[in-house]
């Protein structure tokens, strides 16, 4: 059992450094790809609605508590 748990450990362990890996590759990809849009606008005038990134979705802090009060009523809680 010790020794399933320690190679769990490994694998989960070899997962997490290629996540991320690769999360900071998509990371400086974007960045390298905003900072030409940025530089195309630039080039190109100010931006229009058109070509605008569209905004990122909020995170859950930002979004409130969601109000469960129906679910809870549907279940019987």
């Amino acid at each position: 059992m010790l020794d399933d748990l320690n190679q769990q450990q490994e694998q989960l362990k070899t997962d997490l450094v290629t996540m991320e890996r690769d999360f900071n590759q998509k990371k400086e990809q974007f960045i390298r790809i905003q900072g030409a849009i940025e530089a195309l606008n630039l080039v190109d005038g100010p931006p229009t609605d058109e070509n605008l990134p569209p905004e990122p979705p909020a995170p859950p802090e930002e979004l409130g508590t969601p109000d469960h009060t129906e679910a809870a009523k549907a279940l019987g809680v």
